[in-house]
């Protein structure tokens, strides 16, 4: 009777696990677009998420550090809010000081930009012609050179044509709109930020409570350790690649006025911001910075592309390995294929945050995987040491193993053998 009960209730889950998925085939927009809604509506949790995790690390430093050192029953009960209040005060101060004096002068330099492009413009095409005629003058056809030079010059005065009022209109719509959002989700989120760091320990204490209460109890270390790589990876590569990055932006800024180089504000932020990018963002903003400076004057970009490779050569040979550190711990390869296959799935957040992530899911895997060798013995280390061209080591491994099996099995026959006599 039982193992009929048993039987019906496999078919009924089945039955219902099939009427799940097709009640999904069918309605998968809808689903879709209730996920969309939910993930717009908790945005801003999501960013208040993020502040308070990245602030956590000079909170900590103030708490732990700083204010930490000093016993007195009465200032470790105001340690925690001081601590809260300094690393906000400070962050913010900062934060205001960058955009009282670095915003201004980026707008400047953007309308700069924009008043000066019909000029660039003509000053592109002269010197564009210029080399094309010089070129002639070896006697080489210069019919394709003609071609790409007025195409590239027909692509850059769109650029500054205006002919639809109405899409000009609906575009300063739609930015001042998707402003005042981003304005709204970073305000509510930096809030949300407050209470999750003045709360971190009573909302770990719930997770963890959670956790213990619907999960099997023998997952937990597992669980616990996932978390702690994760966190040892993508924090302090966060914050090291941020601390990096305005370094090089403070450098770049410094060099380019000291080549009285044009733009240099504005191509020092877009340098420092993609540099926060592993693998391709030297290329994501030197690249663009680049064709911007050669269409305003060759000889400052051939300076500005020999200032970038010497400026990125530091970084990646002195500035970053101390700062950044070698935390991360993945070959070259697997960082490559991470931002490649992160950005392809999730685009930009997906290659800043991609190298990070599969580092804490590579050193998972890699001790799990030790762990399971460990646990093989001997065979495992052999085979590990047998060369994979080598066949016949592979096939005599595999027949002595069998044999060993066998000749055990029959000295377990002889010796139940002799026992019986």
């Amino acid at each position: 009777m039982k193992k009929r009960f048993n039987k019906l209730a496999s078919i009924l889950i089945c039955i219902t696990f099939a009427i799940f998925l097709l009640f999904i085939k069918d309605n998968v927009g809808y689903i879709w677009a209730f996920i969309c809604t939910v993930a717009t509506v908790i945005t801003p949790v999501v960013y208040g998420f993020g502040i308070a995790y990245v602030l956590s690390f000079p909170f900590s430093f103030f708490y732990n550090k700083v204010f930490g050192r000093i016993k007195k029953p009465w200032f470790q009960k105001i340690n925690k809010p001081l601590s809260l209040i300094l690393t906000y005060v400070i962050v913010l101060g900062l934060v205001s000081f960058l955009f009282a004096n670095i915003i201004p002068q980026l707008i400047d330099s953007i309308t700069g930009l924009v008043e000066d492009f019909p000029t660039i413009i003509k000053s592109f095409k002269d010197n564009t012609s210029a080399l094309i005629q010089w070129i002639g003058s070896f006697g080489i056809d210069t019919t394709a050179f003609n071609d790409i030079n007025n195409t590239i010059a027909n692509l850059l005065s769109d650029l500054i044509n205006v002919k639809n009022f109405n899409d000009l209109s609906g575009m300063l719509i739609s930015a001042s709109f998707n402003t005042v959002k981003f304005l709204y989700n970073w305000i509510i989120g930096l809030i949300f930020s407050v209470y999750m760091l003045a709360s971190k320990d009573f909302l770990i204490r719930q997770v963890k409570r959670f956790c213990t209460a619907f999960l099997p109890t023998k997952v937990m270390p597992t669980l616990y350790e996932i978390v702690r790589v994760t966190d040892d990876k993508c924090g302090k590569f966060m914050v090291g690649k941020v601390l990096d990055s305005a370094i090089i932006a403070l450098l770049c800024f410094i060099c380019m006025t000291i080549l009285n180089l044009p733009y240099a504000l504005l191509i020092s932020v877009i340098v420092g911001i993609c540099n926060i990018i592993p693998f391709f963002g030297p290329f994501i903003g030197g690249i663009p910075s680049a064709l911007l400076l050669l269409i305003i004057d060759p000889w400052a970009c051939l300076k500005f592309v020999i200032m970038i490779f010497i400026l990125q050569q530091i970084d990646g040979n002195l500035i970053g390995p101390k700062i950044v550190g070698s935390q991360v711990g993945l070959a070259g390869f697997w960082s490559l294929f991470s931002v490649i296959l992160a950005g392809g799935l999730f685009g930009v957040e997906g290659m800043i945050l991609g190298t990070p992530i599969f580092a804490a899911i590579y050193t998972i895997l890699g001790k799990v995987i030790n762990k399971r060798i460990v646990n093989k013995g001997e065979n495992a280390e052999r085979v590990l040491n047998m060369h994979m061209s080598n066949g016949a080591n592979l096939t005599n491994f595999s027949i002595k193993h069998k044999h060993k099996n066998v000749k055990t099995d029959a000295e377990k026959t002889e010796s139940k053998d002799s026992d019986k006599k």
